[in-house]
C-alpha cells in the first residue's frame, strides 16, 4: 500500500505541474489575454479545446486494456506519454513568442498525454484500492499532492508571469514528465502479456451495459448536474475589476491550493465515518458555498480569505463527488467506467465557462454570474432521491469493505 500511496502523489504531481492546469497555466492565460488580446469568450474556448482529452478518457482506458504496447497495458503507455510531453514542453521552451495556433495545438497535445497517464493512475487506484476499501485513502494521498504540489506550482507560476516569459514556463514544466518517466520504471510493476484482458469492443460493450444500469446512469447524472453551472471568468474580473498583479495572482492561487491540501486531508480523516447519502448531502452545501464565496472578494485581503474557505469547501465536495463515483464503477471496467465519469465531470463545466465568458463580455456583473452558479448548483439537492440510497445500506461506512 505504501508503494501504491507513493505512485498515486507522484503521478498526481506529474498531473498538475505537467498539464492539469500545468506551471504554464498563468503565464499562458496571461500571455492569451494580455498579449494576443484574447477576449474572455475566446480564452474559454481556448480551455474547452485544451480540456477535451480529459472529457475522452474512457478512450484512453480502452485503448490501453485492449492493445498492449510492447507487451504492457500500463508500463509503456506511461512511457509513452511522458515522453511525448516532455518532447512537445522542451520544444515549446525554445521559442520567444508564439502564435494562437501554435499555443492551441501544441498544448491539447501535452493534455492529452497526461490525461491518458491520469487515466492509467486512476486504473491503479480503483482496481488496486477498491478491494481493501482504501478507495478513499489514496484519493485523499492524490488530491493532497495535487493541492500541496499545487500552491507552490501557483506562486511559482504568477512569478514567472510577472518577472521572466512563457517560454521559461513551458521549459522549466518540460522537467516534469521525467520525473513520472523514472518512477515508471523503478515502481510500476507488471507482467508482461501478449494481448489486452477484453477486446475494445467488449470494453465498450460493457461500458455501454454499465451505463445503462439505473445506478451508474443516475450516478452519471448527478455528476453532470452538479457541475454544469455558469463559471464567471475570474482572471479578468481579477485583472480589470481588481486590478491584482501578477505575482499576487499566483500567490492567491498558491493559498487556494493550500487550502485544498487541508481539505484533502479533512476528507481522507473522516470519509470513512459518514454513509454516502450524507455524503451527497454534504458536497453539494461545500459546492454551494464554495461558489458564492466568490461574491464578496473585492481587494487583496478578502480575496486571500475567499480562497482560503473555497479551498476547503471545495476540495472536500470534489473529493466527496470522486469517491462516490469509484465506488459505482462495475467490477471488471473500473477503471474505463471510472474515467467515464470523470470524462463527465471535466466535460460538463466547459458550457458553463464559454456562458460565463460571453455573459461577461456583454455586461454582465461579477456577482451576478457567481449567484446564477450558486443557484444552478443548489438545485442538485432535488436530485437525491432520484439515487435511491435509502434502498441501500444507508449507514454503511464508504472505505468499508464489500464484496464486489
Amino acid at each position: 500500500m505504501r508503494r501504491l500511496m507513493f505512485l498515486m502523489a507522484l503521478f498526481y504531481l506529474v498531473q498538475i505541474y505537467g498539464a492539469n492546469p500545468g506551471l504554464f497555466d498563468i503565464p499562458l492565460q496571461l500571455y492569451l489575454k494580455e498579449t494576443l488580446g484574447f477576449s474572455a469568450d475566446q480564452l474559454a474556448w481556448f480551455g474547452t479545446a485544451v480540456v477535451l482529452p480529459w472529457t475522452i478518457k474512457p478512450l484512453w482506458g480502452m485503448i490501453a486494456d485492449s492493445y498492449p504496447l510492447f507487451g504492457y497495458s500500463i508500463r509503456s503507455y506511461f512511457l509513452v506519454c511522458y515522453a511525448v510531453t516532455f518532447a512537445i514542453l522542451g520544444a515549446l521552451g525554445l521559442f520567444n513568442a508564439y502564435g494562437g495556433v501554435l499555443l492551441l495545438v501544441t498544448v491539447v497535445i501535452v493534455s492529452t498525454g497526461i490525461a491518458f497517464s491520469d487515466v492509467l493512475t486512476d486504473k491503479m487506484m480503483v482496481v488496486e484500492g477498491r478491494p481493501e476499501g482504501k478507495t478513499a485513502v489514496l484519493q485523499a494521498a492524490q488530491w493532497s499532492a495535487f493541492s500541496f504540489g499545487g500552491a507552490a506550482m501557483m506562486y511559482a507560476g504568477g512569478w514567472i508571469a510577472e518577472y521572466s516569459s512563457l517560454s521559461t514556463a513551458f521549459a522549466l514544466t518540460a522537467l516534469v514528465p521525467l520525473a513520472g518517466l523514472a518512477a515508471t520504471l523503478i515502481y510500476v510493476r507488471e507482467e508482461k502479456t501478449h494481448r489486452g484482458k477484453i477486446s475494445f469492443r467488449g470494453t465498450a460493450q460493457s461500458l455501454w451495459g454499465a451505463f445503462r444500469t439505473r445506478q451508474f446512469f443516475t450516478i452519471a447524472v448527478f455528476i453532470g448536474a452538479l457541475r454544469l453551472h455558469v463559471y464567471p471568468p475570474i482572471i479578468y474580473y481579477q485583472r480589470d475589476v481588481l486590478l491584482f498583479d501578477k505575482v499576487f495572482i499566483g500567490t492567491l492561487n498558491a493559498v487556494l491550493y493550500l487550502a485544498m491540501g487541508v481539505g484533502a486531508v479533512v476528507f481522507g480523516l473522516f470519509a470513512r465515518k459518514i454513509s454516502r447519502k450524507r455524503l451527497l448531502n454534504v458536497t453539494i452545501g461545500l459546492n454551494v458555498l464554495a461558489t458564492l464565496g466568490l461574491i464578496f472578494m473585492y481587494d487583496e485581503r478578502s480575496a486571500l480569505m475567499v480562497y482560503v474557505f473555497i479551498g476547503l469547501t471545495d476540495m472536500m465536495g470534489t473529493l466527496g463527488i470522486l469517491e462516490i463515483a469509484a465506488r459505482a464503477c462495475p467490477p471488471g471496467i473500473e477503471g474505463t467506467a471510472y474515467a467515464l465519469l470523470m470524462s463527465i465531470y471535466n466535460l460538463c463545466v466547459r458550457p458553463g465557462t464559454i456562458v460565463g465568458g460571453i455573459l461577461w463580455e456583454r455586461g454582465w456583473s461579477f456577482a451576478t454570474l457567481v449567484l446564477i452558479g450558486t443557484a444552478l448548483t443548489a438545485v442538485c439537492w432535488f436530485l437525491i432521491p432520484l439515487l435511491r440510497l435509502e434502498q441501500e445500506d444507508d449507514h454503511a461506512p464508504l472505505g468499508a469493505d464489500r464484496a464486489p
